[in-house]
């Protein structure tokens, strides 16, 4: 039953990272398009307000999607209630999130000020199809997730060029990007009530909605600090340096977006499993917990060394900012703490320690904002990079001792150290060769790397029969 459920919980990551792989490959090219239409300055006013929707958007959810789908995913019959609630408490909490925003904008960022309401339906159309989507999850259908991915991100990719044609400027892209998210929620909303037969109705209970926010609240206090330390160094920026300066370092950060969504895809799929095994055997739960460490670990190592390494031809190569090399190379080692991290964070979720993670998140946010006041007045762009790679390494350290305390002690060198060897020896391949064609130099790399875990039996027979097992599963 283990492998079972094990190959299941893997084909539904593979199928959503493969998805959002294509998805991705899409949004990137829209960034590249907005850099060179924009420039620097227009799209650090643009990366800018998306970093104030999002910080918002915390408040549109409070932690009831996760709880959503973690209690769901145990129970069905509560599905319909649960949907129905959170769509009338989703809506007040935007109204709410709406007064916040207009505020932050107003006293810290008055040149954005006259976008709000470009920024407020942005963030509508984004909690809704979010919200929408977690069915998809709950009931393991995660094709429809696939599907919706890629198609929103193809008519993100087509609006995008359109409007680019008819010379817009950077607050037009706001809604270009809210027309992507409302086709999302429109075709969620549509498997949902037409190809399943499930009743979509509003719903507003409060004595039951005080209860998941009771439940999710220390949830939510955790995503948002981990939220704010994630999208902080954005906000200072503006505030010491300049839009231009914000420009360039979100430029950098983009190349660690483009794949910083694995493991948060994959975890994604993993998590109704976990929430699953944690109501029943441990043992169970320690052997998902450390596979998802592993497998992580795998798939983030390379990526970190390939980014460190080749930075200025990834630039080069996507006619980015010059001025985002180095910082993309102070970035390049946080890839393999976000991979491995929401390891641990989905891990304590499921396990409802989420009171812990809170304070995890709260001392792990104090070392973010202290590193940035200290770092980017004298660094700027390159100071708020140093401070984002050292805060995940405070986030890691965190997260391996809280799970150790109170689920299984974890070898976190031991459990992939072929795995480490495997990626030492890519990172000396791909370094000797960096002046090579861009594309010439990943798939040597990737050979070499595959090749390594091979010959020093990175996966042991469990793990590959976990693997085979889940690409065959239907």
């Amino acid at each position: 039953m283990t492998e079972r459920l094990a190959a299941t919980t893997l084909r539904n990551s593979v199928l959503v990272v493969g998805a959002r792989a294509l998805a991705k490959l899409a949004v990137f090219v829209v960034v590249v398009l907005l850099w060179r239409h924009l420039g620097a300055d227009q799209y650090g006013r643009f990366a800018t307000m998306i970093v104030y929707v999002t910080l918002v958007g915390v408040i549109a959810d409070l932690g009831l999607q996760t709880v959503f789908i973690r209690d769901a995913s145990r129970d069905r019959t509560v599905l319909a209630r649960y949907l129905a609630n959170l769509l009338s408490a989703r809506l007040l909490l935007s109204l709410l999130a709406l007064v916040v925003l207009a505020a932050a904008l107003r006293l810290l960022s008055p040149a954005l000020f006259p976008y709000t309401l470009a920024a407020f339906v942005l963030l509508l159309t984004t909690s809704y199809s979010s919200l929408l989507r977690a069915v998809f999850y709950i009931r393991g259908r995660l094709g429809y997730e696939a599907l919706a991915i890629v198609v929103e991100s193809l008519l993100l990719l087509g609006l995008t060029l359109i409007a680019i044609q008819r010379r817009a400027t950077w607050d037009a892209f706001l809604w270009v990007y809210s027309a992507s998210y409302l086709f999302t929620c429109l075709f969620a909303f549509g498997v949902i009530r037409w190809r399943w037969h499930e009743r979509v109705t509003i719903r507003l209970e409060p004595a039951f909605v005080r209860r998941l926010l009771g439940s999710g609240l220390a949830l939510a206090l955790a995503f948002t600090i981990t939220t704010v330390y994630a999208q902080l160094d954005i906000v200072l920026l503006q505030l010491f340096k300049n839009f231009q300066v914000v420009g360039w370092y979100s430029a950098a950060n983009k190349y660690i977006d483009a794949i910083a969504w694995i493991p948060q895809s994959a975890m994604g799929a993993v998590f109704p499993a976990l929430s699953l095994l944690a109501a029943g055997d441990r043992r169970r739960l320690v052997f998902a917990y450390e596979k998802s460490y592993k497998m992580l670990a795998i798939v983030g190592l390379p990526l970190a060394v390939g980014a460190a390494v080749t930075a200025d031809s990834i630039v080069h190569v996507t006619r980015g900012f010059e001025q985002s090399i180095p910082a993309l190379r102070i970035l390049a080692p946080s890839v393999v703490l976000l991979f491995v991290n929401n390891a641990f964070i989905y891990t304590l979720t499921a396990i409802n320690r989420q009171v812990d993670f809170t304070r995890l998140a709260l001392l792990t946010l104090a070392v973010n904002v202290t590193l940035n006041l200290v770092l980017i007045p004298p660094y700027g762009y390159l100071g708020a990079a140093a401070a984002s790679t050292i805060t995940e390494v405070a986030l890691f350290a965190g997260g391996w001792w809280l799970l150790r305390r109170h689920l299984a002690a974890l070898s976190i060198v031991g459990s992939i150290a072929p795995v480490l060897g495997s990626a030492a020896a890519m990172g000396i391949v791909v370094y000797l060769i960096r002046s090579w064609p861009l594309a010439v130099v990943i798939i040597l790399g990737a050979a070499v790397y595959l090749a390594a875990l091979l010959l020093t039996r990175a996966l042991n027979t469990e793990e590959w029969s976990i693997v085979r097992s889940g690409f065959r599963a239907r």
